[in-house]
């Protein structure tokens, strides 16, 4: 313990070096613009400045790498709440919550809590990474695709908890994202699927498209045909408060994503995207007041925002420790490491000690200064609600559209996105909840992908899922979660219908 501290402070001193520092502050700008930017995506902005490290030495390359990262996975939160517009699929229960918030007259205490859980989050991953990384790392390589295929349909078993009045709708919308998430050709054995013969569905619905138009434009069309639309003057001063005061309420959930992003985002090949959607359906289980989740509910958006930067030291953990990518981000990392000459793995600790300690003690930096940084950019942002509800939803239909257009320089994809606006205006107006169709869209494919390997590799055998301990454990929890809501709901009206009889039988 004792050594690891003195390599930490040590490292603390490293990462903050003129040079280092400059990295880690132009990484995290670069970050949550991207992530801000629909199409863009944090793993796309790691990727581009891959090439601009070739001429750096591999910690200032790495700490603009890390910059990247912890920036990007909270920048798609800000054009999430201030515009309904999530960056990054990860940021979509954030949507959900933050833009509920926004329109109520919530905008600075939702920005504000975005910030401080996202920091917080990616500050208690980074120590954690610093002290408990090689024992984690052994335990989360005993998981196979077994594994991470149970683990994913605990992510679609939360859909329970994502329909506002009707499990039925829910599970409607759930498994028409995943019907969505099946168009195109099949990764393992390369069987067209429901395509007809048209070119740009050969290679599936990008579930970039399907965020853009179901959120943003769905929004637009929806404010567009409402007599009183809800105005964005009471946004108009939305500079975001510190509540640190504001946090010591919600430090269960906080407690809780940031768990939940360290453990599922230390399972390679989960990441931010799977333990954001977990985090808020645990979350909402264990809340008093489930009915408020979707309403603009603060714990909601704690535990999904914190789970998401929880994620990335979880993540970091097997690329630092056994040389695998936790992560695409991670494995873009990788490839820096290789670069340089470097081959991350268990000796790694003791070869590199000065360079693995400086960049996890960069992580800690990084989260302190995006707190800053969060906040000019969330106020940057947070001057377009100045602009007049007309003129401004105008800006973000073009600026979706480009976004879509940017995806594979396709037409097709922006049409797909009016397509989709159109379904999510009408989704709206028919009572059916949009977001288990996003989660369908995104965690649809994860699982068939886990699905198909786990069983080539048991031989077509389907009881490999409950006689693995962890999978086995997962799955009933799963069931849990879709069972337990409807005995709730049984128990209450059996409760009601009782309460009903005995004032019938006291009425003379």
């Amino acid at each position: 313990m004792t050594e690891i501290l003195v390599n930490l402070g040590a490292g603390l001193v490293a990462a903050c070096a003129p040079l280092n520092l400059g990295m880690i502050v132009l990484g995290l700008v670069i970050g949550i613009l991207a992530g801000a930017l629909p199409g863009i995506t944090m793993v796309n902005s790691i990727v581009l400045v891959l090439p601009f490290t070739y001429l750096m030495g591999i910690v200032p390359a790495l700490l603009l790498m890390i910059g990247v990262y912890c920036g990007g996975v909270f920048g798609g939160s800000i054009t999430g709440i201030l515009f309904n517009i999530p960056g990054d699929p990860m940021n979509v229960p954030t949507t959900w919550e933050g833009y509920r918030m926004n329109r109520a007259g919530q905008t600075r205490y939702a920005l504000g809590l975005a910030i401080m859980s996202s920091a917080v989050g990616g500050l208690v991953s980074a120590l954690f990474l610093a002290f408990f990384a090689p024992p984690f790392a052994r335990f989360a390589l005993g998981f196979s695709s077994v594994e991470f295929f149970s683990v994913v349909v605990f992510g679609l078993a939360s859909v329970s908890v994502l329909g506002q009045s009707s499990m039925l709708a829910a599970l409607i919308s759930l498994f028409a994202g995943m019907f969505l998430g099946t168009i195109g050709t099949e990764q393992q054995y390369g069987v067209e699927r429901f395509a007809f013969g048209v070119p740009f569905l050969k290679t599936g619905v990008d579930f970039v498209t399907v965020l853009i138009g179901l959120f943003a434009i769905g929004e637009v069309l929806e404010q567009m045909v409402l007599r009183d639309p809800p105005q964005p003057e009471q946004s108009v001063s939305a500079v975001p408060r510190l509540p640190l005061l504001d946090l010591w309420p919600l430090r269960g959930p906080l407690a809780r994503g940031t768990a939940v992003g360290i453990v599922v985002g230390g399972l390679a090949g989960a990441g931010a995207t799977v333990s954001s959607f977990v985090s808020y359906g645990l979350e909402k289980q264990f809340s008093r007041r489930p009915e408020l989740f979707g309403t603009g509910h603060a714990p909601g958006l704690v535990a999904s925002e914190s789970s998401v930067n929880g994620s990335t030291g979880g993540a970091m953990i097997h690329l630092l420790t056994l040389g695998i990518p936790g992560s695409a981000a991670t494995a873009v990392m990788l490839g820096a490491f290789l670069i340089h000459g470097i081959q991350p793995g268990p000796l790694l600790f003791t070869t590199q000690a000065a360079a693995v300690y400086t960049i996890i003690a960069g992580m800690v930096v990084a989260n302190v200064i995006m707190i800053g940084l969060g906040f000019v950019a969330a106020l940057s942002f947070a001057t377009l609600m100045k602009v007049p509800a007309p003129i401004l939803n105008t800006f973000i239909v073009v600026f979706c559209f480009l976004g879509a257009y940017a995806l594979r320089n396709d037409m097709a994809d922006v049409w797909l996105t009016m397509l989709f606006g159109v379904l999510g205006f009408f989704m709206r107006r028919w009572g059916l909840p949009v977001p288990p169709l996003v989660m369908g869209v995104i965690l649809g494919p994860m699982a068939e992908a886990y699905f198909l390997t786990s069983m080539v590799s048991s031989g077509n055998d389907p009881s490999v899922f409950v006689t693995r301990p962890i999978s086995a454990t997962l799955l009933a929890l799963s069931v849990l979660l879709i069972v337990w809501p409807l005995l709730r709901t049984l128990r209450r009206k059996r409760m009601l219908s009782g309460e009903r009889s005995d004032g019938e039988e006291a009425t003379p």
